[in-house]
């Protein structure tokens, strides 16, 4: 395939020696120039020394003596009457046209400003005065003035004589200036004829190079071209080059593959009309006007794509996707466009596939999802009835019997609802939901309820079970309490299974320094696990391949998500075991120890130990819909034990018909029930105008994703517990629901960090040390009496209004003087904004509540702290 020439610029050193040359050849064109003139000169000056003018000249001075010389003999022989008067008549005649020529003449114009020739000329001419009339008068007077004339033509004969010598001087000097004008002449051209010759060396050296220039440069031209023009038959991609009309001109082979058209059938033939649908014209149009356009805006042009997708034509009418680019080059006839298409075909198909893959990947989350929501619901409502029904069972009197009965019953329940949540936690844990605290918490209240819940497990078989402190006891740290629980719980409850007539110890230590580790070991004498086998152990449903394994039965799930959960946590798990020696399995988490603060006390379902009853609520009439018998039964018992009047609804629509009727307290909202589930019910409920608008609406749902309760929050349910009904959880929600709150009340709970981040704790000791008792309580209530106050004031002012920057700034230095640190640097913020701007950003002020709140509770734990240590 041929291409366009090459419309690079030329190499540099091409470009300086034919601009070299360029000036070489001007020099040398002035050069042959002057030379031209000064040969011009020397033949005018040599014209003017011709050999015709110098004899002329020298033999008219020699003539004019001898005129002379002959006029006085004819004058001698006048007197003798030798010759007539008429001879000498003519004999003057011939020396006076003589001295005539010599005076008017242009050949002798040079020699008579000659100074010597003055004298002799004007003393000659003075003779001629004389002489002229006696000559032209009559022959009597000329016969009788012979003499004297005789006297006056001897006296000049020197003064002829030196006219003729002083002549032939001047021209004699006036022909070697003229020799010597001519002789320099041809010195300065033998000159200009030198440099004219080493011109033209050097431009043939010159031209010698460029050609030899010329000659790599076509060689490398040839090259570069053979290369394009493989590089262009070889392209996978069709290359079409056209003229300004569209025309085609080259049709390289993969376009011929592609289209099914020869290059003799292509050429000449509208590209558009030809490769390209007609729905594809005004595309290609306007991008072509949008980039070649002279009056486009220059600063777009670098955002417009290059590429678009189009359907091309085939022979045959075969459509087919492409994706085309082109751009324009300079031509020998007006400008050419050279067009990329490529068959993008299997891409489209690819792409196509991959979308499907994606949605039914996606189909197969929600698929995934709604099951894990299912089998949540359905598993938990059974055991909502187990356990709910065994906490009512402890409500009546029993036998020490029945109470270990009951306890068994429990732990086994207990036991299942936790393979219920390690299943949802690893599903939680893949869509990425699972997420960690660091709360205050205990580590030996941790240990005990752990060692307590897996108790009756190691007493059945026979196991010893017990924890310890190694080193200094570190109890209060910061962590999720409630994710170790479950690593740990995991850990111990394999341990026991695994271990009979033995025992297991848990050993509790602190590693480290500088960046403190606190490490849990629980150590068995069990079977033990082959060294090839500690890896495995860890991946998801993973079991041993032993008898007693399969004898004592698991998913194999319970590793995985605890190496999950310490991963979380940012710790690492890890075991060491010999068969038949026990095995040992540690678990590492960092440690951030924390002050004496109230330590972890949360509900825990898997423990056998009851939460102390809550005070007695003011009894409330709570409208149950749940559409399982047994789970109505535990809620309704689990209320009117508390003294509530309940009302039962078995579906969501009877639900919605009963709170449109009669207004609750309360309303308890099962999520999947027939006819109308309860995130539909509470929408109506909502929406209409009966008297349980507005009455709080607690979720009862089996359903334990984050963003199922996110979405029953959206529906209008303020609160929400989980099944099975814990009756402790219950009963501090429904005192939530009527205080108007929506969670539990609790004591703040704030890492030393955090308040190291709000408070200047430095200068709170001193305010601390310095001031009395007394005065120090006085000034902290005021003191926050009156910021709560002046941070409200902020809510419903304009960002630029004047009084902004007065009120940040007292607020600030108060802030100063009481060691809240942070919220004097953000009050700083928007007083320097005020000043340069006149207007602050809006987010400066909506954060404000939500800093002060925090500094605040910083504030009076720091000062609880403080008064306990005086």
């Amino acid at each position: 395939m041929s291409l366009p020439d090459d419309q690079s610029p030329a190499p540099r050193p091409l470009r300086l020696l034919r601009s070299r040359t360029a000036a070489t050849v001007l020099a040398l064109t002035f050069c042959v120039g002057l030379v031209g003139s000064m040969a011009f000169l020397v033949l005018r000056e040599i014209d003017a020394l011709s050999t015709s003018n110098s004899d002329n000249l020298q033999w008219s001075l020699a003539q004019a003596d001898v005129e002379y010389m002959q006029f006085r003999l004819a004058l001698e022989l006048a007197e003798k009457d030798q010759v007539s008067l008429r001879d000498l008549r003519r004999r003057f005649d011939i020396f006076y046209s003589r001295l005539a020529t010599l005076e008017s003449g242009a050949v002798y114009r040079g020699m008579r400003d000659a100074r010597d020739l003055v004298e002799p000329r004007q003393n000659i001419q003075d003779f001629m005065a004389f002489a002229v009339p006696l000559i032209d008068g009559p022959d009597a007077d000329l016969q009788a003035a012979l003499p004297e004339l005789q006297t006056a033509a001897d006296a000049i004969m020197v003064e002829v004589r030196n006219l003729t010598l002083a002549g032939l001087a001047a021209f004699a000097d006036d022909s070697d200036q003229q020799r010597q004008q001519v002789m320099g002449t041809l010195i300065r051209l033998a000159a200009v004829l030198a440099i004219v010759l080493a011109g033209l060396m050097l431009l043939a050296l010159a031209l010698w190079r460029l050609n030899r220039l010329a000659s790599l440069r076509e060689a490398e031209v040839q090259r570069t071209a053979g290369r394009m023009r493989t590089i262009v038959e070889t392209s996978l991609d069709a290359i079409i080059l056209s003229d300004a009309e569209g025309r085609i001109r080259e049709f390289n082979t993969a376009a011929q593959s592609i289209f099914g058209y020869s290059r003799a059938e292509a050429r000449q033939r509208d590209m558009l009309e030809l490769l390209i649908v007609p729905e594809s014209h005004d595309q290609i149009l306007s991008l072509a006007r949008h980039r070649f356009d002279p009056d486009a805006v220059a600063s777009i042009l670098p955002t417009l794509d290059r590429t678009l997708d189009v359907k091309a034509m085939a022979r045959g009418g075969r459509t087919f996707p492409a994706e085309l680019s082109f751009d324009r080059a300079a031509g020998a006839d007006g400008p050419v466009y050279v067009a990329f298409i490529r068959d993008i075909s299997r891409r489209k198909a690819a792409e196509e596939g991959l979308t499907e893959a994606r949605d039914r990947a996606l189909a197969s989350e929600r698929v995934k999802a709604e099951f894990l929501a299912v089998m949540s619901h359905e598993m938990r409502t059974p055991l909502n009835g187990l356990l709910g029904t065994m906490q009512l069972l402890r409500d009546h009197k029993m036998t020490e019997a029945q109470s270990d009965l009951l306890d068994h019953m429990q732990s086994s329940g207990q036991l299942l609802l936790g393979l219920v949540n390690d299943v949802l936690d690893l599903a939680k844990f893949e869509a990425g939901k699972l997420s960690v605290e660091q709360k205050p918490m205990s580590v030996k209240r941790l240990l005990d309820g752990v060692v307590e819940t897996i108790s009756p497990l190691a007493a059945a078989n026979g196991t010893a079970l017990s924890w310890h402190w190694e080193g200094v006891e570190q109890d209060a740290i910061a962590g999720d309490a409630r994710r170790l629980r479950q690593v740990l719980l995991n850990l111990l409850g394999n341990a026991v299974k695994f271990t009979r007539g033995g025992s297991v110890e848990i050993e509790v230590e602190t590693l480290g320094f500088r960046d403190p580790k606190l490490e849990f070991r629980v150590i068995d004498t069990g079977i033990g696990i082959a060294e090839a086998d500690l890896e495995r152990i860890f991946l998801d449903f993973e079991t041993l391949d032993s008898s007693y394994a399969r004898q004592v039965g698991g998913t194999g799930l319970g590793l995985g998500i605890a190496r999950r959960m310490t991963g979380l946590m940012g710790g690492t798990i890890g075991a060491e075991s010999e068969v038949g020696e026990g095995s040992l399995f540690w678990v590492r988490i960092p440690m951030l120890p924390v002050a004496d603060m109230p330590a972890y006390n949360g509900p825990d379902r898997r423990a056998r130990t009851l939460q102390p009853r809550m005070a007695r609520q003011a009894p409330m009439t709570i409208l149950l819909v749940e559409d399982n018998e047994i789970n109505r039964f535990v809620a309704r018992q689990m209320l009117i034990a508390e003294g509530h009047e309940v009302i039962e609804a078995h579906d969501g629509m009877s639900g919605v018909e009963m709170a449109s009727t009669r207004a609750f307290d309360l309303i308890l909202m099962d999520i999947s029930m027939p006819v109308l589930d309860g995130q539909a019910a509470a929408r109506l409920i909502r929406a209409g105008k009966g008297p349980c608008a507005r009455t709080p609406i607690l979720a009862v749902t089996a359903h334990a994703l984050p963003e199922e309760v996110a979405r029953f929050r959206e529906a209008g349910m303020e609160y929400c517990i989980s099944k099975p009904l814990d009756r402790g959880e219950l009963l501090a929600t429904l005192a939530a629901a009527r205080q108007g709150a929506t969670e539990v009340a609790r004591v703040p709970e704030m890492s030393p960090s955090t308040v190291d981040a709000l408070l200047d704790t430095a200068h709170l000791e001193r305010f601390w040390i310095d001031l009395p008792e007394a005065a120090r309580e006085a000034l902290l209530q005021r003191f926050t009496d009156e910021t709560a106050r002046d941070i409200a004031w902020f809510a419903d002012k304009p960002t630029d209004d004047p009084a902004l920057q007065a009120q940040a700034h007292r607020i600030a230095g108060s802030c100063a003087a009481f060691g809240l640190k942070a919220l004097r640097k953000h009050l700083g913020q928007i007083e320097t904004a005020l000043k340069q701007s006149g207007t602050v950003d809006p987010a400066l002020i909506t954060a404000l509540p939500n800093l002060w709140a925090r500094s605040h509770t910083a504030l009076d734990l720091w000062c609880d702290e403080a008064r306990q240590t005086v």
